[in-house]
């Protein structure tokens, strides 16, 4: 189950991963092509012999969109709030074949799918958007040449050849129709100029045409290239990504955090001065974590969960990684008051200080749970064995309990699923290790542990 999460998590929501990329452009480019031919047969119509292939790109369409409905409740959380979620009941809407007798459905449909590409393909329009938006000037330069040019060649060949009599020039569209052909280079020779001024102008429209379209495929190229670099740079902005993990720093102990996270799903954010390697893993943002401006960009406001790490930088002193990491700390909790916040420090002393402002919800020091560890590996050999186990072979989740028995009822119920309860969660406070005749409540959430290993 968890290898069926994993793959749709990073088929359907990992925006940083390949097989992500790939996927939702085909998924955008079918449900493009349902709603252009929509829109085509409700003006206009197909033709009859066109009828078997629409219906069955369309039973096909249908089942894309039920597969991804189907994949985005496995990975929710809460399902009943997600198939209540207005974005769920479009999905469900849209699921339904265009193509069907009753019209007014079709609207319908055709509107929810619409508002599926807006929400569920924004990622494209973002990223389209930052593109056009670093190359605007030069865009709008070459949109202004380009009206100046298609207007006064427009109006001067078909003042030309409707003057001198062009048979094939009889309206206003029919000269649109030959500048539009001869700047793009087709040149269908239906429609032709008569006029010597006309073949000129023609030539001149061929040449204009080629400059035109090639610069805007240049400047449209540069700008998306350019997004690529910034992207590998760390220098886009995430301020309006939500419910999302916050990294503050890089060193081994990020590289683990990320690799265990992974598995809950939500976007991961790195903030570093470092220069680090793009992955599909995490979004990277290059910067001072220590100033504010940086933290809103990578959407601190809105983060579920920050983790500040005691990055050493060179001509950092131990005392001076701490005071970096407490104010950053500082930051984060007044931009943020519900977020969970994660401190590593390097000295114990310096822990105590932040227990006393309780700046934040945990706190690790650096390097003392694993001289802990090592201890009791010296002591006696079972405490390896033990940790190993626990931190290799074994799950931790949350369960929600609903019902009034004590913990041996419970484990009695819970132990054909291979769950053992280490813990309960009641009003925010967290009883560990419970007596067997504990009292569970309605409401309560179990921490319960299942071996991963056969």
């Amino acid at each position: 189950m968890r290898g069926l999460r994993k793959f749709l998590y990073n088929l359907l929501e990992n925006d940083r991963s390949r097989i992500f990329l790939i996927y939702q452009s085909f998924s955008f480019t079918i449900l493009m092509l349902s709603i252009i031919f929509g829109i085509y047969d409700e003006l206009k119509g197909f033709h009859w012999e066109l009828h078997p292939f629409i219906s069955r790109l369309e039973f096909f369409v249908s089942l894309i969109i039920a597969f991804e409905y189907t994949g985005r409740l496995i990975l929710a959380e809460r399902k009943l709030e997600y198939i209540v979620n207005p974005l769920s009941v479009i999905d469900l809407i849209a699921i339904i074949p265009y193509f069907q007798p009753f019209r007014v459905l079709r609207f319908f449909v055709i509107g929810a799918r619409f508002l599926r590409i807006a929400y569920r393909y924004r990622h494209f329009a973002r990223g389209i958007t930052y593109i056009f938006r670093n190359v605007s000037f030069e865009f709008y330069f070459l949109l202004a040449f380009f009206f100046i040019f298609f207007t006064v060649s427009l109006v001067i060949m078909y003042s030309l050849e409707a003057g001198a009599g062009n048979p094939k020039m009889q309206t206003i569209f029919d000269a649109v129709y030959l500048v539009v052909i001869t700047m793009t280079t087709v040149g269908y020779g239906d429609i032709t100029p008569i006029t010597r001024e006309g073949k000129w102008l023609s030539m001149l429209l061929g040449a204009g045409g080629l400059f035109i379209f090639s610069m805007s495929i240049a400047t449209v190229s540069a700008g998306f290239f350019n997004y690529v670099q910034m992207l590998k740079m760390g220098m886009i902005s995430f301020k309006e990504m939500k419910n999302h993990i916050v990294i503050c720093g890089w060193n081994e102990t990020a590289k683990v955090i990320i690799e265990n996270l992974k598995a809950l799903g939500k976007d991961i954010v790195v903030i570093t001065q470092q220069d680090i390697s793009p992955s599909e893993d995490f979004h990277y943002k290059k910067g001072d974590f220590g100033r504010e401006d940086v933290l809103l960009d990578v959407g601190t406001d809105k983060a579920h969960m920050v983790i500040i790490l005691a990055e050493k930088l060179p001509g950092f002193t131990e005392d001076s990684v701490d005071a970096k990491t407490i104010l950053t700390g500082m930051q984060v909790r007044d931009i943020n008051k519900k977020a969970i916040l994660i401190l590593e420090v390097l000295l114990r002393e310096n822990a105590k200080l932040i227990k006393r402002r309780r700046v934040a919800d945990y706190i690790i020091i650096g390097g003392e749970m694993l001289g802990k560890v090592i201890s009791k590996f010296a002591r006696e050999k079972f405490y390896g064995e033990f940790f190993s186990h626990v931190s290799e072979g074994v799950d931790i989740e949350k369960m929600e309990w609903n019902d009034e028995v004590n913990v041996a009822e419970a484990e009695r119920k819970l132990e054909h699923r291979g769950y053992r309860i280490v813990g309960v969660v009641r009003d925010g406070r967290t009883v560990f290790f419970p007596r067997i005749s504990y009292l569970l409540k309605k409401g309560d959430q179990l921490l319960v542990i299942k071996s991963s290993k056969g």
